[in-house]
């Protein structure tokens, strides 16, 4: 691992912050250094989201939940104008 990449996001991290990819950067050499395994957020499920069940709705993925946020942005805008 280098150890001076390490220290340069640690140091952004606790100053202006992180860009994604840097984030998840920091987490795979953090990981590494203890032994674990490395995932990020979108890797896993909510931790609201309920068990699915036979015939249930599934929950919706990252990019449907961008898409349904987008569109609520829009419509909440929409209706402010009318």
């Amino acid at each position: 691992m280098d150890e001076h990449r390490f220290r340069e996001l640690e140091q952004k991290r606790d100053t202006v912050g992180l860009t994604a990819d840097e984030a998840n950067e920091l987490g795979r050499m953090m990981a590494e250094r203890e032994g674990k395994e490395y995932g990020n957020a979108r890797d896993r499920d909510h931790p609201d989201a309920l068990p699915e069940e036979p015939g249930e709705h599934k929950p919706a993925s990252v990019p449907e939940l961008d898409e349904m946020r987008e569109q609520r942005d829009v419509r909440e805008t929409e209706e402010k104008a009318s």
